[in-house]
């Protein structure tokens, strides 16, 4: 009995589990997205030239990737004593880094090719003949060009002739109050052919209700909180701002 809390405490002082392992290929890098059950809380440490330890991570499977067009031949993720271990077999040498994903359940180990693939000779003669009949082309393409242009301006002028003048939505819209969230971020109440929108507008535009024409306009910020409070989706304001950062934040790393 003893040996089983002992084991059931140890545990859950090692640390996160290894959900899932994805790998992004990119122009002259790979991106090893570690997915965890919990916050990662351990450390990163380099045991050789071409391995990384991660504590804190606990896993029992060996996972192999292998590249046939990339830098990296091979990576291989496997359990250690105390984590996981990443073993990377490269052609050229390579630095690394790593980063959070923002809720801290995830880890990205990137790694980045430090020598740019050379162009071989062969390579060297295909863009030398590309080359040169790309300048072949070049007066045939700028009369095209040309007439393409010619062309495109005369429809356009006998379209803007043609055309019916249709009201902008800018005249019909009419900012009735505004709030700001925080920095990047407010809500907006307007009004459009005669119905009334609260909307989300920031990082992330999102509708949060939609009023009849009959509902009174606030007439100052007083009021207008007190019509933000009968608005249900008023509360996940700040999860809509998080999941729009999160969404952003993943976009550039990857």
């Amino acid at each position: 009995m003893k040996k089983i809390i002992f084991l059931i405490f140890g545990v859950l002082l090692f640390g996160a589990n290894l959900i899932n392992v994805n790998f992004f290929e990119g122009k002259g890098k790979v991106d090893v997205l570690l997915s965890l059950d919990e916050t990662f809380k351990g450390k990163v440490r380099q045991i050789s030239e071409n391995s990384y330890l991660f504590t804190g991570i606990r896993t029992d499977k060996v996972i192999q990737k292998e590249f046939k067009k990339s830098f990296i031949n091979s990576i291989i993720i496997s359990p250690e004593n105390n984590g996981v271990k990443i073993d990377i077999t490269a052609d050229s040498t390579f630095k690394t880094s790593v980063a959070l994903t923002p809720d801290g359940y995830g880890v990205r180990f990137r790694i980045v090719n430090n020598k740019p693939l050379q162009k071989t000779d062969a390579q060297n003669t295909d863009l030398k003949a590309l080359s040169a009949d790309r300048q072949s082309l070049d007066t045939v393409s700028y009369i095209v060009g040309i007439t393409v242009l010619i062309i495109l301006a005369f429809v356009l002028w006998f379209l803007k002739r043609k055309a019916v003048h249709l009201p902008k939505l800018k005249e019909d819209m009419k900012v009735l109050a505004q709030k700001p969230v925080d920095a990047k971020n407010k809500v907006v109440l307007f009004e459009y052919q005669n119905r009334k929108y609260l909307m989300l507008i920031g990082n992330t535009n999102v509708l949060l209700d939609v009023f009849a024409d009959d509902i009174p306009v606030p007439k100052n910020e007083v009021q207008f909180d007190e019509m933000l409070k009968l608005s249900k989706k008023y509360d996940n304001i700040e999860k809509y701002i998080q999941n729009a950062e999160k969404l952003k934040e993943f976009d550039e790393r990857i």
